[in-house]
């Protein structure tokens, strides 16, 4: 076997100029494949890393899929603010170890700002303790402070001790700034990779301030949503169907991993397709390799018919332009996935520094072994034919001299 690999490799060098061309379109292609699917799975841990914490997601009446976008991933609205009632019986709930509100309907040039409580620094990080990493400063204290996900300071420019004014609304323009009650910034947080990078974090007594007041019924700012956390976190599929058949006030309460994976299922088209494309663009490198293994056989009629003569039998033959193939297809292998992993790696300070995208894994995708064996697979059958052809060819044909 030792000496079939060597005999493949030099005769695969013996042709390496059409060999490196080959290998770099196979490479390039094999890239290609394995980065989708690198993108891929960094999407969806990103957007499972967002729902750290969350066990359940309570808010008016509306659709989960919409509490869940409006509340984790900052796309689109809520209408209709929650009771302080209500929010004050969930609080009160055996099994509800934390509640965090949210008050949202603000921003700054563009990114949200949301008013919350102090827990939401405490639970609803990726730590092992579950408290978010500050990169610099502190929590905020007073109805004047705010605190800043890395990529909005990046983005506004603002640090420590700068002032910045809310505006009314969500969208990048706004008429209506409240600029009577400025705040500054007393805390930036590590990037996460997940949209808590782009939000801007108050009390709900800062944002009750920007609006002039306090809300109805005791609550310092109108509640939008709950995060909820809960002990034991089995609970929360009975205190979801609980909340969901209420009618007065009529509440919705999204599981928001069971609804987040709905959601990737409606995205999943989009995602096949990027797969296909990337695999019929390596479907055509593999033609290429058969046409160039083909076409390489006129050229190395003599060549096989030797061997055969020495005593190589038909299947050594076979095993040979085989080994050929797998050799070319596993270099092309080896060098796509260096070319994925060695290039995020070397990339993901920038990356993180620049757009305060944290890749949540720089090991390989769940997937990537699977698509090993099927570029091999694929490979072994592309180099059958001509391996066969070839074959079968040498004897009868190789040792006669041109016409």
């Amino acid at each position: 076997m030792i000496s079939l690999l060597r005999l493949a490799s030099a005769s695969l060098y013996s042709r390496r100029r059409t060999t490196g061309l080959m290998l770099c379109a196979l490479t390039l292609s094999a890239s290609l494949l394995f980065g989708i699917e690198k993108l891929r799975s960094e999407l969806r841990s990103g957007a499972y890393a967002a729902l750290q914490g969350i066990d359940l997601i309570v808010g008016a009446r509306t659709a989960p899929e919409q509490l869940l976008l409006a509340t984790v991933f900052q796309y689109g609205q809520l209408s209709t603010p929650l009771p302080w009632s209500t929010v004050e019986m969930l609080q009160r709930q055996p099994m509800v170890r934390y509640a965090i509100p949210l008050a949202l309907g603000d921003s700054v040039a563009g990114l949200p700002a949301v008013g919350t409580t102090a827990a939401y620094f405490d639970h609803l990080g990726m730590t092992d303790t579950g408290a978010l990493v500050f990169r610099a400063g502190r929590p905020f204290e007073s109805e004047e402070e705010v605190v800043l996900g890395y990529q909005a300071s990046q983005r506004l420019g603002k640090g420590l001790g700068d002032a910045l004014v809310l505006s009314h609304g969500v969208g990048p323009q706004s008429f209506t700034d409240h600029d009577t009650h400025p705040l500054h910034v007393v805390g930036i947080l590590a990037p996460t990779g997940t949209p808590l990078d782009q939000r801007i974090l108050l009390s709900l007594e800062a944002l009750a301030e920007a609006h002039g007041g306090h809300a109805e019924g005791g609550s310092p700012a109108p509640v939008s949503a709950l995060f909820l956390g809960l002990q034991p976190k089995a609970a929360a599929l009975a205190l979801a169907a609980q909340l969901n058949r209420q009618g007065n006030p009529a509440l919705t309460a999204a599981l928001p991993a069971f609804t987040l994976a709905g959601l990737l299922r409606w995205v999943g088209g989009a995602e096949t397709a990027l797969q296909v494309m990337a695999a019929f663009t390596l479907l055509v490198a593999l033609a290429g390799m058969l046409a160039m293994m083909l076409a390489s056989l006129e050229t190395r009629r003599r060549e096989l018919a030797v061997l055969r003569a020495l005593g190589a039998g038909f299947p050594t033959l076979l095993g040979l332009l085989l080994l050929e193939s797998f050799l070319l297809v596993g270099m092309a292998t080896a060098l796509g996935l260096g070319l994925v992993h060695g290039g995020l790696t070397l990339a993901a300070p920038w990356l993180q520094d620049r757009t305060g995208l944290a890749l949540q894994s720089l090991g390989p995708a769940p997937g990537e072994g699977l698509l090993v064996l099927a570029l091999l697979a694929v490979a072994g059958l592309a180099g059958l034919i001509p391996a066969t052809l070839g074959a079968r060819r040498a004897l009868q044909e190789g040792l006669a001299p041109p016409p």
